[in-house]
């Protein structure tokens, strides 16, 4: 159904009708208006976190889930890594590279090759080390085989 105006001319969609409106009735207050705090209250400003403490060599990694073999035989729960070197890069390669997507992506082989040679503790006997083991290893040490993005 379509209505029209006073002049015969169809009524758009979203128009009124002319001729007397009542305005919406507005709430009645008793008493004084509401007091509004002028002053937002703001959540506390949060200091940038510390910059993280530079590692101290050597770095020591429990070994939570079992405990190996080193060398000579005897079984040891932690293993304590020295700090790595380029030549440590050049003879096992570089166990970290980063991905298109910005991912950090670890060679599990050139890893455990560099977890020996810095660990002092022959690769065989780190196969037989727990994966969770291991993965702490290997991400404890994967920073330091990555780009400074300062030196850029």
């Amino acid at each position: 159904m379509v209505d029209f105006d006073t002049q015969g001319q169809p009524i758009r969609e979203g128009f009124q009708k002319p001729g007397p409106q009542q305005p919406p009735a507005r709430p009645q207050h008793n008493g004084p208006p509401p007091q509004i705090d002028a002053t937002p209250e703001l959540p506390p400003i949060e200091e940038a976190p510390p910059p993280p403490a530079a590692e101290t060599w050597p770095i020591r990694v429990k070994l939570l889930h079992k405990s190996i073999r080193n060398n000579t035989g005897e079984y040891v729960k932690e293993l304590v890594f020295r700090e790595p070197t380029g030549g440590d890069i050049n003879r096992c390669g570089n166990p970290c590279r980063i991905n298109l997507d910005g991912d950090v992506v670890i060679d599990e082989r050139k890893m455990s090759l560099i977890m020996a040679n810095l660990s002092g503790i022959l690769s065989p006997l780190l196969d037989t080390m727990d994966p969770r083991d291991w993965n702490s290893c290997a991400y404890r040490l994967r920073n330091f085989f990555l780009p400074e993005v300062a030196a850029w």
